[in-house]
């Protein structure tokens, strides 16, 4: 009895560290994995410029003076997101609701006036490949996004309000560039990074 026991024991204990050693090694795997594969993280931020941007500030001080803009107020970080790519693959993701507004008014013979309602997709779809190249990332981009712009009445819609980008761009790893934006007055502008 009491060598049963004794093995019964054992076999726990070398299960156990087998099954710690299996864990690590799917860590390790996954781990190198990645690096093998060169899995990119692709963070795009669209934010928007309270007052109208400086037509003379370049691309690179914009980005650089994100921070300090934001901290002052200046901008507002409309949304941020971050998407894993893998090379040869394209990723996607779509972020959206649909919401019901007033299209019109119509009067009906007995009924008064009638408020006509449309559905209507919101959100933001993004598009991406990014491919190593010489230690640096090919990075293929479709971002799309719509939002509503104020508040609309009962019986007006609220405006609808587009930025749409395509583009093709060359980025060195943990390099921030801005990819899209006008001077207009409330700019609305994308940073892209890939880390």
């Amino acid at each position: 009895m009491r060598l049963s026991i004794l093995l019964f024991l054992a076999s726990i204990v070398i299960s156990s560290a087998s099954f710690s050693q299996e864990v690590q090694d799917t860590q390790d795997v996954s781990k190198k994995s990645g690096e093998l594969l060169n899995v990119r993280v692709v963070q795009l931020t669209e934010f928007r410029m309270k007052k109208a941007s400086d037509v003379h500030l370049s691309s690179s001080e914009i980005v650089k003076s994100f921070e300090e803009m934001k901290a002052d107020g200046d901008i507002e970080v409309i949304e941020t997101i971050r998407l894993s790519a893998l090379p040869g693959h394209e990723s996607m993701m779509q972020i959206g609701k649909t919401a019901t507004v007033v299209v019109g008014v119509a009067n009906a013979p007995g009924r008064g006036q009638v408020r006509q309602r449309q559905q209507q997709i919101i959100g933001t779809m993004v598009r991406l490949t990014a491919e190593p190249i010489d230690g640096k990332v090919l990075l293929k981009l479709s971002y799309e996004a719509s939002r509503f712009e104020g508040e609309g009445s009962d019986d007006v819609p609220p405006d609808m309000k587009t930025f749409q980008v395509n583009t093709t761009l060359v980025l060195d790893p943990s390099q921030t560039v801005l990819v899209g934006g006008t001077s207009a007055e409330s700019s609305t502008f994308l940073a892209v990074a890939v880390k």
